[in-house]
């Protein structure tokens, strides 16, 4: 079935409704937060956002979607 890709409305066959260049930028989103949180475990979506400069929107999107957890522990940002 084709379909339009729900980020940048191109035509796609894929399965997940992102086309392949989007499915590939969301893949490089989602390892850089995984590889900031392995350096910085318990960090918030805010401090996520900051430093990967991945839309706080897309994280929580990620984390609804269990593409990786946040524990129960709540660190507040400074400012």
């Amino acid at each position: 079935m084709i379909t339009n890709c729900y980020i940048c409305g191109s035509l796609t066959k894929n399965s997940s409704g992102l086309c392949d260049e989007c499915q590939e930028e969301n893949q490089h989103k989602l390892r850089k937060i995984k590889d900031f949180l392995w350096d910085n475990p318990n960090s918030t979506v805010r401090k996520i956002h900051k430093e990967t400069g991945v839309e706080e929107k897309l994280i929580r999107k990620y984390i609804r979607e269990d593409k990786f957890i946040i524990s129960n522990v709540i660190e507040y940002d400074e400012d």
